[in-house]
């Protein structure tokens, strides 16, 4: 990750740009990031740059979402009017504070990133997604059942009770593969009940009391992913 006591310079070369803005497709070509140092060149990569349209995305932590990224390597990636620098934006701890927000006319392509620099807007620390994004991680998206997020993490997993903001939050994902994503990332999701669902059956699951996603009383309610977000571990 960046260091926010650091002062980083990044250049992004963008090749096949105008190519993929007139043809939206898979990506909008291959890209270089480029970040120095007051000591020289430290950090290189060519990364291949998502189209801004298109299919549901799958979320990784590399390339544009990498921990080398920045504010700058973002606007120079999707453009300066596709990046709109923030004060806003959810951290970890649940403030907010400096970030970056993606894409911010499209909800479902949406991302905004908290920086731990918030002064250089780099070195991401949270990924955010909107309730209706397309975005997903390992297979885990909005809608997702219980039984997919086990099938995903290979594993149950322990949730707090459901009711109130922080309710249905994932709080351990007991060693599964969702806890370690690919890059140093962390998932967390928060799961919704039906508000539909009886009284008395809800009243099982709700509190701050610790769950697993295996049981019964969880399960009858049949809850599905209404949030989630990525952390840098």
């Amino acid at each position: 990750m960046v260091n926010g006591a650091r002062a980083v310079a990044a250049t992004v070369v963008l090749g096949l740009f105008a190519a993929g803005c007139a043809t939206p497709g898979g990506n909008w070509g291959t890209s270089v990031v480029k970040e120095t140092d007051g000591f020289g060149d430290y950090y290189e990569t060519v990364i291949n740059v998502p189209a801004p349209t298109g299919a549901p995305r799958a979320f990784q932590c590399a390339g544009p979402w990498g921990p080398n990224t920045s504010d700058t390597v973002l606007k120079g990636i999707f453009g300066m009017n596709r990046v709109v620098t923030a004060t806003d934006v959810l951290r970890p701890d649940g403030t907010t504070g400096p970030g970056s927000v993606v894409l911010p006319n499209d909800p479902k392509l949406r991302v905004s990133v908290a920086w731990a620099d918030g002064f250089a807007y780099a070195g991401p620390i949270r990924f955010n997604f909107s309730e209706e994004t397309a975005w997903s991680v390992n297979g885990v998206g909005i809608g997702a059942g219980i039984g997919d997020l086990e099938k995903a993490n290979g594993k149950p997993f322990r949730l707090i009770g459901f009711g109130g903001d922080g309710g249905g939050i994932v709080t351990d994902w007991q060693g599964g593969a969702l806890a370690n994503l690919q890059g140093g990332c962390g998932l967390t999701v928060q799961l919704a009940i039906s508000a539909l669902a009886p009284a008395s059956a809800q009243a099982k699951v709700v509190g701050p009391r610790v769950f697993s996603s295996s049981d019964r009383n969880v399960r009858a309610l049949k809850p599905t992913v209404g949030k989630f977000w990525v952390l840098y571990n």
